[in-house]
């Protein structure tokens, strides 16, 4: 189960960073503004320094290592970037959050016509 977390952890983590381009190549509003809110919770528990939910899932589901695994192992080094500070971190996060969010002024959200954003049911 902890490899599990650890997966859904690091496929987080991928949307947060590779979202970025995506959005701006795209500019799909739903897109952009989903990607925004996960970066801004993201900041948020970072602020307020608020463990991750996912890491105390992974926490949880595990005693404290993965050496078992060696994807596991490797996904762990890549998530929690063992080789930076926890102040650099922070500040890399602020960084890429003020990028994110000031893309919305300078690559303003497309507009939508009628009903771009509703679900409908027809067939």
């Amino acid at each position: 189960m902890a490899v599990f977390f650890l997966i859904l952890h690091f496929t987080v983590i991928l949307f947060v960073v590779i979202g970025f381009p995506v959005a701006l190549m795209t500019n799909h509003r739903r897109f952009r503004l989903i990607h925004a809110g996960v970066l801004a919770f993201i900041t948020l528990l970072m602020i307020l320094q608020i463990p991750c939910p996912l890491t105390i899932l992974e926490e949880a589901s595990t005693g404290e290592s993965y050496e078992g695994s060696f994807l596991a192992t490797w996904l762990n080094r890549i998530t929690y970037m063992e080789w930076f500070t926890p102040q650099s971190v922070f500040i890399v996060d602020m960084i890429f959050a003020a990028l994110v969010f000031s893309s919305f002024w300078w690559q303003p959200l497309k507009k939508t016509s009628r009903g771009e954003d509703k679900i409908t049911s027809e067939k």
